[in-house]
């Protein structure tokens, strides 16, 4: 039996946007920005998907850029604006985001002089308004903070962050809601950008988007030509984008339809640990529980995948690398026994029951 619990990483393609893409490959192939009418027709196409995807997200017009996915939207959205606005020298985020925003960061710091104030998560595991209105200055240009984060699942309320930030003019907030989407619902009101990839709601890898409020400019990281008003050159992925706003309109719909699933998914599973491992966390988003066991995270996570349980125990932007875990260790968690198990409403009830008696044939046999 192969049981897949690492939806947090990455998930399979929903099977209509599958098919469709498949039917865009076989007719639309031409180039979007192409004047004939074959290449107008995909541009237009293009456009018709953006301005859904901003329906959807309850945006205005000409505010999605659409990216290779949401590490890439994220180093636009702060190395943009910084390099953009290089006499505010002041930037703030948390100890614990994902990697392509704390990396983009740090770039900022060590190679371009930014001074940046790295926030800890409090004892829920949460980045709160009060501690970002803390770590605001004159100087600070940009405040980026995720929604969910992707070790824990801690939910952050951006849109009472976004409101704090606005509160101080010439200060702009960006947040990552790739862990979010699809899931609780994201209020942007008070968000100057966010990020989002498609394969994290059952979409297309290398396919993603940033919202960005039409007037904050971005220093351009990608230059060329005319595509993404400018903002990212080269030949649009256009398929993939206009796919994009299927995948959205699926996942926004199934958030509703599946909610009651998931969380009989998530009360099997706690119910059905075996004594000996740990709830590390279990107060956010119901579809990431993160655990420790009397085994380290490598011989456990070895014994699980030889009984067909995929896994893991950190991001898998980290994985291959000997990287610290910066959200376990800011929450006094040993990252070398945590795993975190992760699922959606395509997993079952089975299959839970399948990884509790995996887990606990494993303790049994090597604890």
């Amino acid at each position: 039996m192969k049981v897949y619990l690492d939806a947090v990483s990455t998930t399979s393609v929903d099977p209509e946007v599958k098919d469709t893409y498949k039917k865009l490959l076989d007719e639309y192939y031409c180039n979007s920005d192409a004047l004939y009418d074959d290449g107008v027709a995909i541009y237009d196409m293009q456009e018709k998907a953006r301005e859904l995807i901003e329906n959807y997200l309850g945006i205005r017009k000409n505010e999605i850029i659409f990216t290779s996915g949401a590490s890439e939207a994220n180093s636009l959205a702060i190395k943009g604006l910084a390099l953009k606005h290089p006499e505010k020298k002041h930037l703030i985020t948390s100890i614990y985001e994902h990697s392509s925003v704390y990396n983009s960061f740090k770039q900022l710091e060590n190679d371009f002089g930014y001074e940046v104030t790295y926030l800890p998560p409090d004892e829920n595991g949460q980045i709160t308004p009060q501690a970002v209105e803390k770590a605001l200055r004159p100087d600070s240009l940009l405040v980026s903070i995720m929604q969910v984060n992707n070790e824990i699942g801690a939910v952050n309320d951006i849109s009472e962050i976004g409101k704090t930030v606005k509160k101080h003019p010439g200060v702009y907030f960006h947040t990552d809601i790739t862990q979010g989407l699809g899931k609780i619902d994201a209020d942007l009101n008070n968000a100057d950008m966010a990020s989002f990839s498609a394969h994290k709601i059952h979409g297309l890898k290398g396919s993603g988007a940033l919202y960005k409020k039409a007037h904050i400019e971005l220093l351009p990281l990608i230059s060329g030509g005319q595509q993404e008003y400018s903002m990212r050159g080269g030949t649009s992925n256009a398929l993939c984008n206009i796919i994009l706003a299927k995948t959205l309109r699926i996942a926004l719909a199934n958030k509703e339809k599946y909610h009651d699933q998931i969380m009989s998914l998530h009360e099997h599973l706690i119910k059905g640990l075996d004594p000996r491992v740990t709830v590390n966390y279990d107060k956010g988003l119901p579809t990431l529980i993160n655990i420790s066991t009397p085994l380290t995270s490598e011989v456990l996570l070895n014994a699980l995948n030889e009984k067909g349980i995929m896994i893991s125990s950190k991001s898998t932007c980290g994985s291959k690398k000997n990287e610290v875990n910066r959200t376990l260790r800011s929450m006094g968690i040993d990252e070398d026994h945590a795993i975190r198990v992760s699922f959606d409403y395509s997993n079952t009830p089975a299959e839970i029951a399948y990884f509790n008696e995996t887990l606990k044939e494993i303790l049994d046999k090597y604890a």
